[in-house]
């Protein structure tokens, strides 16, 4: 089966990976600003693949390219950033997590090389919402901007940096006013934040053959209370017992169709907001 909005099967395809030294010059010769997609290997319960967070992130990525060349922009991808941090989920089998400073001193390596090429703006997205993961990458944007004279962006939705307290308004960190409710809502009545009913839709639009609907139609929704939340979000084996298949949601809940709006008004909001910063 194949649709044609979806997505390689490469996390590499449409990025500078797959181009010679001389197209990628030839782009940064036009003036191509870049995306740099950061994100993790982590679980993403018995139906979706450890890989989930990155592929999402790669694929906004290349819509989001699509949208800013229609605009005019040129655009480079870089190859995708996926050794982040899981303090929520670290007690599983799969989810990779390095140390703050390890992550730090990679991502200042990844802009310093895209600087010395000529490549003078870099936007950071990332769609992976572990609260230490999301802080480290803002506060990487501001040691490349200020101290490395760098212009890079973190660039993401307003809700989900308020949420995580995240509130200066600052040049290098890009607030994106987005509306959230139907993709908080998919999972119905149950929270819905990690390999639910959102990303388990989002997958099978994108990259269906690294998802399990059938595993997804037989998982029962979590429905944890906020309290039941609190303990999840401090990770370990308590997180664990709070949600021992990995998920938290309602994965059974697969909407492709709201989920693709979703994507076209998350693609088309990213770039108009790009495009007013070059």
């Amino acid at each position: 089966k194949t649709r044609k909005n979806r997505m390689g099967y490469s996390i590499f395809q449409n990025t500078m990976v797959d181009m010679t030294y001389p197209q990628i010059e030839e782009e940064i010769k036009k003036g191509a600003c870049a995306l740099l997609p950061i994100s993790v290997v982590e679980e993403h319960g018995p139906h979706l693949c450890t890989g989930t967070d990155i592929y999402l992130t790669q694929a906004v990525c290349v819509k989001i390219k699509q949208q800013l060349n229609a605009m005019g922009k040129p655009v480079i991808i870089a190859p995708s950033f996926y050794w982040g941090i899981n303090s929520i989920t670290d007690s599983f089998v799969g989810s990779f997590t390095i140390s703050a400073e390890t992550m730090e001193a990679l991502l200042l390596d990844i802009l310093a090389n895209l600087k010395k090429w000529g490549i003078h703006k870099i936007f950071m997205l990332n769609f992976h919402g572990d609260y230490v993961h999301i802080r480290k990458i803002a506060e990487i944007a501001k040691k490349a901007y200020i101290e490395r004279k760098t212009e890079a962006y973190f660039i993401n939705s307003k809700s989900t940096f308020m949420q995580f307290g995240i509130t200066e308004e600052v040049p290098y960190l890009l607030n994106v006013p987005l509306n959230q409710n139907l993709l908080s809502s998919m999972g119905g009545d149950s929270i819905d934040i990690h390999a639910g009913a959102a990303e388990t839709s989002w997958m099978m639009l994108d990259y269906e053959e690294l998802a399990d609907p059938d595993i997804a139609k037989q998982l029962k929704a979590t429905n944890l209370s906020m309290d039941d939340l609190r303990i999840w979000l401090h990770g370990g084996n308590s997180a664990k017992e709070i949600t021992p298949s990995g998920y938290c949601g309602n994965p059974a809940n697969i909407d492709l169709d709201a989920i693709q709006r979703i994507e076209k008004e998350t693609s088309e909001a990213f770039a108009s907001y790009i495009y007013k910063v070059l």
